[in-house]
């Protein structure tokens, strides 16, 4: 998925992200806040990502440094990593080593949420993620805690374009959240981009915590490289 238009002088973001529709969700947004964006995804579906994620880790960083590289030649001057699964799955360092240009993902914004936060419950698209944006998070603050739950099942509803209310009652979010106070979490991490399409029906039915996604902290992020 490669969107053009690109004028010269101005932020312009290379979005990767696990499939078209995440993809597609990192270009809208980033095109809310008129900023122009190129995007690419590295798999046809939500279980064809997770399979990717079994991949060794060199090869998959390879894969992020070879896409970053085709949206640098179509004019990019930043990138974007939509995705949660694949920043935690990829040795990010190399990556950034590897990159000519700035790079973000939403694990730098949620390693900055453990200044604010000690309880975290933690929303995503499988285990996998789960464990990974833990391990971020304990990496910076070692008594936090964090009760997290991995549920490819809702990406794939998202893929299949469910409502968002539908969703929400299939696997019973409300219920969740509650439970999630009781136990003391203090915000709600929505682990996977994916969940950008759910957050405004979900957000008005939670009152007693924080939801969080990382786009517009990511963008404030790239801004600062840049302009």
């Amino acid at each position: 998925m490669l969107k053009n238009s690109i004028t010269s002088g101005q932020l312009i973001v290379g979005v990767i992200a696990g499939t078209l529709t995440d993809t597609r969700f990192g270009l809208n947004y980033l095109d809310s806040q008129n900023t122009q964006a190129i995007g690419l995804s590295v798999s046809e579906s939500p279980q064809a990502q997770t399979k990717l994620q079994a991949l060794d880790r060199e090869t998959l960083t390879q894969m992020v440094i070879d896409t970053i590289e085709k949206l640098v030649d179509a004019g990019v001057n930043s990138a974007m990593l939509y995705c949660n699964s694949l920043s935690g799955a990829i040795d990010l360092a190399k990556v950034k080593e590897n990159s000519s240009v700035p790079i973000v993902t939403p694990l730098e914004v949620y390693a900055k949420l453990t200044e604010s936060y000690r309880n975290f419950g933690l929303l995503a698209a499988n285990c996998q993620s789960c464990a990974n944006i833990e391990k971020n998070i304990l990496t910076l603050n070692p008594t936090a805690k964090v009760i997290g739950i991995g549920n490819l099942q809702i990406v794939e509803d998202i893929e299949a374009e469910l409502p968002p209310q539908m969703i929400i009652k299939l696997h019973a979010l409300k219920e969740l959240i509650s439970a999630l106070v009781k136990s003391g979490v203090q915000i709600l991490i929505l682990g996977c981009t994916h969940f950008d399409y759910i957050y405004d029906e979900l957000n008005q039915i939670t009152t007693d915590i924080r939801l969080f996604l990382p786009s517009e902290k990511m963008l404030e992020s790239l801004k600062k490289e840049i302009c």
